[in-house]
C-alpha cells in the first residue's frame, strides 16, 4: 500500500506559488499566468477608493517546454519589470530539483539580479492528501536567502483541491511569514486556481520578501493562476 502511494502523483505543479514537484509531460508547452490584486488597506495605492484594487494588479508569466524528467522556459513579471529563466529536472520520482535566474531590466543593477535553487520533496500519506516540502537558496550579490517552503493539497472533488502553503525564512531577515491559500479546479488541459494570501508577487525573492500583509489585522491579498498545458 506505501508503494502504491509513493507511486501517486502531486496533482498539481505548484499550489499558489510553491513548486510541488510535479512536472510537465514530455513534449507539452504550457503558459501560465499568475494575478495578485491590490489588498483593500493599501490606501496610498487605492486613493480611498475601494474598488481601485482592480487596476493595479501583479501579473507574472511564465512560458515551458518540457523534455524528458525536465523543462526550460521564461518569466516575466512586476510590471514588465522582471525577465528570467527557469528550468526544472526530475532525477526520480520524489525529487525535482529547480532553477531560476531573473533580473530587473528597468534596473539592472548586480543586486537587482537574482538566483534560486530548489529542492520539492512531494508525500502522499493518503490517497487523497499530497503534501511537499520544498527549501530554497535565494541569493544576490547582495543578499541572501534561505526559505523552507511546506505545502498540504487535498482533493475535495472531481479534479478539485484545496491547499495551503507557507515559506518561512531561515536564513534573512523579514518580519512576515508568506502564506497562501489555494483551491485548484482542472478543466481538460487547464488549471485555474483561485488565491488569498498575504503574498504580492510570484517572482524570487519577492513572493516571500513582499509578505506584507497582516492576517491579525484582517489583511489579504487575493489572486488567481491559470495554467495552460498545448
Amino acid at each position: 500500500m506505501l508503494l502504491l502511494l509513493a507511486l501517486v502523483a502531486f496533482p498539481t505543479q505548484r499550489i499558489a506559488n510553491l513548486p510541488t514537484g510535479r512536472i510537465l509531460e514530455p513534449g507539452h508547452w504550457q503558459i501560465a499566468v499568475s494575478h495578485r490584486f491590490f489588498s483593500p488597506d493599501d490606501n496610498e495605492a487605492l486613493e480611498g477608493n475601494l474598488l481601485n484594487f482592480l487596476t493595479g494588479p501583479t501579473v507574472r508569466v511564465t512560458f515551458d517546454r518540457a523534455f524528458s524528467r525536465s523543462f526550460l522556459g521564461v518569466a516575466a513579471g512586476n510590471g514588465g519589470h522582471e525577465l528570467g529563466l527557469r528550468a526544472g529536472y526530475a532525477p526520480w520520482r520524489w525529487t525535482t530539483l529547480y532553477a531560476d535566474l531573473s533580473a530587473n531590466v528597468v534596473d539592472l543593477q548586480q543586486e537587482n539580479v537574482w538566483a534560486g535553487l530548489a529542492v520539492a520533496a512531494p508525500w502522499t500519506p493518503a490517497r487523497f492528501l499530497h503534501l511537499v516540502a520544498a527549501p530554497q537558496l535565494t541569493a544576490s550579490t547582495e543578499s541572501l536567502f534561505v526559505s523552507l517552503g511546506l505545502g498540504a493539497l487535498a482533493d475535495i472533488g472531481q479534479d478539485l483541491s484545496v491547499g495551503l502553503e507557507a515559506e518561512p525564512v531561515i536564513i534573512g531577515s523579514l518580519d512576515k511569514l508568506a502564506w497562501n491559500l489555494a483551491l485548484d479546479k482542472e478543466l481538460g488541459w487547464h488549471n485555474f486556481t483561485f488565491v488569498v494570501g498575504n503574498s504580492y508577487y510570484q517572482h524570487l525573492p519577492g513572493r516571500f520578501s513582499r509578505a506584507n500583509r497582516d492576517i491579525t489585522k484582517g489583511y489579504l491579498r487575493v489572486g488567481f493562476n491559470i495554467l495552460r498545458r498545448f
